[in-house]
């Protein structure tokens, strides 16, 4: 992707243009991270850009960015320029095309975001942030105020480079995110949704207290609990819940379902309040689904205890990986109550999970023509004696076969007549 990358900065050279990797893959270079995307800047207009290469997308020509397509991937071409008025909080109102790249650079986020390297090796910097990379520091370009009344949604960057770089987030820049937090409110919460998966996926231990430091939380998740420890201490540790929720948070895999339920339930948050929270971040069916499916499961107590037969009723109503994520939440909350996380709950679930002998009714030893051949009404009646051999199974594994069951039909026309 990078030589890809570079090959179209060299044909934009070639035409009599300006042209540098920008942004966060210079970042990420300099930090020795992965880099997944390569963001180009140029002095070429959009219809230039279009021109020069034969397979574009006009991904954003009204704000000067155009897609270039090569075998392996798309890279952002974006005309320097800066911003007129952000109206909506997200997008700014107007463009103008520059040929300065210090003006572009003006116009970006973050000191950090605000390199361009040549094909040279030049890098150009002229906000100082190669040395707040160095220093780990995230500072808002120019006026951190009017930086984040541009774009609101700055704000949870800053916390969420803050956090997945271990980085402290400089104090004017810090300032103004207490101070503006409340202008996340004309966010999307869609955007707001995307910046908080990214947090809880990476260090959500350090994402969520910067989340409470700047008031930003609020705005985050729907009226978040607030603690007292003096007096409302439900963990018996001394230690504001939320942080707590961050830790064990942490400690648990990488799962946005497992860890939103971590945190949830850290703060001691009810059913209602949990579906509030699910709903107001605006989250597909399915990711809902998987953190219905996880709170649930922390209803039915310490897995440790369940009995075979239990196992086996969990795994049929709900899954394997609703279970698998509901004893990942459990176990991430109890080794943080008790400090201890000696025990192999990979192994607990997988020994559990091949013993099952019923995942749907297709794994019984009769299907549902077997039971029409031998008498059985189409209609409720075959659904429910479908169901009610599925459960003779998981209360008796061994009588799952064809001949035991249909011998339990007969048992039970003759009890009927």
């Amino acid at each position: 992707m990078e030589r890809d990358a570079w090959a179209v900065v060299a044909e934009l050279e070639r035409a009599g243009h300006e042209a540098y990797l920008v942004g966060g893959c210079v970042r990420d270079k300099r930090l020795g991270r992965d880099v997944y995307d390569y963001d180009i800047t140029t002095s070429a207009l959009p219809e230039a850009v279009q021109a020069l290469f034969p397979h574009t997308v006009p991904t954003g020509i009204k704000h000067g960015t155009v897609s270039v397509l090569t075998d392996h991937a798309r890279y952002e071409v974006t005309t320097f320029r800066t911003d007129g008025d952000y109206e909506d909080g997200r997008r700014p109102h107007e463009v103008v095309f520059v040929r300065s790249l210090r003006e572009d650079l003006a116009r970006r986020d973050f000191t950090i975001n605000a390199m361009a390297l040549g094909r040279d090796g030049t890098l150009h910097d002229p906000f100082g942030g190669r040395e707040d990379l160095e220093n780990k520091i995230i500072c808002a370009v120019g006026d951190p105020f009017r930086r984040f009344e541009e774009d609101a949604l700055r704000m949870l960057r800053a916390i969420r480079f803050a956090a997945q770089l271990g980085f402290v987030i400089e104090e004017e820049t810090l300032r103004a995110i207490t101070y503006e937090s409340q202008s996340l409110r004309r966010i999307s919460r869609e955007r707001i949704r995307d910046e908080w998966q990214k947090m809880l996926l990476s260090a959500p231990d350090a994402a969520i207290p910067l989340l409470q430091q700047t008031d930003a939380l609020r705005y985050v998740l729907s009226r978040p609990q607030t603690f007292d420890v003096r007096v409302n201490d439900p963990w018996g540790l001394g230690i504001d819940p939320w942080l707590l929720a961050g830790r064990w948070a942490a400690d648990a895999p990488r799962d946005f379902a497992v860890r939103l339920v971590v945190v949830l339930r850290a703060v001691q948050t009810d059913s209602a309040r949990m579906e509030k929270t699910v709903q107001d971040l605006k989250l597909s069916g399915e990711v809902k689904s998987q953190i219905r499916g996880a709170w649930q499961m922390q209803e039915y107590g310490d897995p440790r205890r369940w009995s075979a037969e239990q196992w086996r009723q969990v795994f049929y109503r709900h899954g394997y990986e609703t279970v698998k994520r509901g004893c990942q939440a459990f176990a991430a909350l109890e080794a943080g109550k008790t400090g201890k996380r000696d025990f192999d709950w990979e192994r607990l679930i997988e020994e559990q999970a091949e013993r099952q002998p019923l995942w749907s009714l297709q794994d019984l030893a009769v299907s549902g023509q077997d039971l029409l051949n031998a008498g059985v009404p189409t209609g409720p009646m075959l659904g429910k004696m479908l169901n009610r051999l599925a459960q003779l199974v998981l209360r008796e594994p061994e009588r799952n076969r064809r001949e035991e069951l249909l011998r339990e039909l007969t048992l039970d026309e003759g009890e009927g007549g």
